[in-house]
Formats: C-alpha cells, structure tokens, sequence
C-alpha cells in the first residue's frame, strides 16, 4: 500500500516539475546572475542607458523553458538599474494554440477558473503567490486574441509597464 502512494507521489512531483521554469524565478535577480540564463540579456551595461530606463528584452520562451509546453510565446525580460524586474510571457501568434499561456499558468500556480479558457472571457486576473506579483490576462486584439502572464513583485513591477520602457532587440 505504501508503494502505490509513493508511485503516485512521484507522478505528481515530476508532472509539475515537468511545467516549470527555472528562467521564471529571476525576478529581482542582478544582471550578472541572469545573464546566465538569459542570453538575449547579454551585453546589457547600465551604463549604456539614463537612470529611469527600464530595458526590456525579448526572446523565445522556448529557449529558457524547453519543457514548459511555451512555444508559441515570446518571453520579455525587464532590466532596471541592472536588476531583473520582471518576466511576462506573451502569445507570440494568435490563433496557432488557444490557451497555451492560460494552462502554463493554471498548471504552474492555479488559480485560474475554466470559465477564462473561453473565447468570449477578457480581463486579468491576479495569482500572485507568495512575495511574486502574477498576473495573467487575456485581450482582444484586431486580430485575434493575446494572452499575458507578468512575474515580478509588489515593488518592482511598476517598472516593467510605462513610457520609461526601452524595447531593445539583441
């Protein structure tokens, strides 16, 4: 009896590791540490920009979240003052998989009801889990519909949005 409740303990453990994503957990890191991870990051120098930008970085989430089921998404990385400040994942193109970013996020953190896999649900909704800031959201664009997850904290995340964001390709 207790192997069978091993086994299933196991299958549990290695289906949610299966969704994660270890590039997810930087926010609040320091450059030197992400760009480890994040080689779309590399190169970055403060520098190189005035003192209130933030630098946002865009790559294939697919690269740093190899089994997260992620491949119809970019992940963007916001730098400020050489500390990372945030992550959002975001559809790439709209129409190839529905929902990839909304079962990321219900697999990994929960809290997402059935009602937002619809085609007719719109909105965010906040799953923050512990000190990290999550918040996954769902908009109608003119053609089609784009899906959002943002990773950061409390304090950091007001960095992350705003005309202080520099989009920088590498």
């Amino acid at each position: 009896m207790f192997k069978n409740y091993f086994i299933v303990f196991v299958l549990i453990l290695f289906t949610s590791n299966s969704f994660a994503c270890d590039a997810l957990k930087l926010t609040g890191a320091s450059v030197s540490k992400a760009q480890k991870t994040f080689f779309i990051i590399d190169g970055y120098s403060e520098e190189d920009f005035d003192e209130w930008a933030t630098v946002q970085y865009v790559g294939y989430t697919a690269d740093y979240c190899p089994k997260s089921n992620l491949e119809n998404t970019y992940i963007n990385v916001f730098v400020y003052k050489s500390k990372v400040v945030g992550i959002r994942l975001e559809t790439m193109d709209v129409g190839v998989k529905e929902n990839e970013i909304y079962e990321f996020a219900n697999n990994t953190y929960g809290n997402l009801s059935e009602k937002m896999k619809s085609k007719t649900w719109f909105g965010y909704k906040d799953i923050s889990v512990g000190q990290d800031k999550i918040l996954y959201a769902k908009q109608k664009e003119f053609n089609g519909t784009i899906e959002t997850l943002d990773i950061s904290t409390e304090e950091l995340i007001d960095f992350t949005v705003g005309e202080d964001v520099i989009f920088t390709v590498n």
